[in-house]
């Protein structure tokens, strides 16, 4: 549901750090841009899919030693799998910050009565025919979903953060540039 914002995230953040000189890429997609006309390349890379393979996180990538890594979207891939990539930054000397994008509505599910919900990367639809019954279940399980990523991104010295796409996505933006400026802490 977040996705808009996860890619509006995305390139306001690149447009930040190549204005002040970084060098941006995509992890498990295309090489580093810097410049103006990286900002182009990175939004065609996005809008193109951005990654060369499947699944919500990015495949692994050698990344030079003291490299930032941003992990900006849903983050509700299983927690072992989330494990295995910030381990694999980390055993790299990467440093990094996690923000899960949501909308108000996958975080309260306030839906009533049966409901198809619709998978956004390949997943088949589910039919749930009284959603008010599984309501509690799904909202304990995505707190413990994000009490998991709290605590990896903690392991690993990781900032985490979270955006509510009802949000100004600004607010994240800036929480996100300070956090990158100052180093890495759960907030």
């Amino acid at each position: 549901m977040g996705g808009g914002a996860v890619l509006l995230l995305g390139l306001a953040l690149a447009a930040l750090l190549l204005r002040g000189g970084e060098r941006v890429a995509l992890l498990g997609g295309m090489p580093p841009v810097a410049g103006r006309n990286g900002l182009e390349r990175l939004g065609a890379a996005l809008e193109g899919g951005g990654r060369d393979h499947q699944g919500s996180l990015p495949a692994p990538a050698p990344l030079p030693r003291h490299a930032t890594a941003v992990l900006i979207g849903d983050l509700l891939s299983p927690l072992d799998d989330v494990r295995d990539t910030l381990a694999g930054l980390a055993a790299q000397g990467v440093r990094g910050h996690l923000v899960q994008v949501l909308d108000p509505a996958e975080e309260s599910l306030p839906f009533d009565g049966r409901v198809r919900f619709e998978g956004l990367e390949g997943d088949q639809p589910t039919l749930i025919s009284r959603v008010e019954r599984i309501r509690a279940a799904y909202q304990a399980r995505l707190a413990a979903q994000r009490e998991g990523l709290v605590q990896l991104a903690r392991r690993h010295d990781w900032s985490f953060a979270v955006h509510r796409t009802d949000q100004s996505p600004h607010l994240a933006l800036l929480a996100l540039y300070a956090a990158m400026a100052d180093g890495p802490r759960v907030t």
